[in-house]
């Protein structure tokens, strides 16, 4: 998802911004990377979470989305769903699908400048592990 609305991600990453430490450096693009974006996710440290919790959650992260992104993420794979390739197209329905439910939790008349939060969880690898061959 993150390719196709911003461009470029690298699982490792857990920010767009620049770390302040060495230490910090697999997790955010470095000086070439950074300006590689074809739009700018800002996402500064503490935006994504790396979930190890066990096998079960072995590559899940918890991304805390602003509006402008969540915006970006749907318009990406609005657009997917009409590419040529057929896997391509359906991963990103599926996906869009998947966030037009959790914005459908969103309540459209709340005051605004209030800060909406939803906890919402998408995790392929639970369908994956019940398909069955027919």
């Amino acid at each position: 998802m993150a390719i196709r609305a911003f461009g470029q991600w690298k699982p490792a990453w857990t920010q767009s911004t620049r770390g302040n430490t060495v230490l910090d450096q697999p997790h955010h693009p470095n000086i070439l990377e950074e300006k590689q974006f074809t739009v700018d996710p800002n996402l500064p440290a503490g935006r994504i979470t790396k979930i190890s919790e066990g096998l079960t959650h072995k590559g899940m992260q918890e991304v805390i989305l602003s509006g402008h992104n969540l915006a970006q993420l749907l318009t990406a794979l609005h657009k997917g769903t009409k590419e040529d390739d057929v896997a391509a197209s359906a991963r990103c329905s599926r996906l869009y699908n998947k966030l037009v439910e959790f914005v459908d939790l969103i309540d459209p008349h709340a005051e605004s400048g209030q800060t909406t939060g939803v906890r919402y969880r998408i995790d392929d690898s639970v369908d994956a592990a019940h398909v069955k061959k027919g």
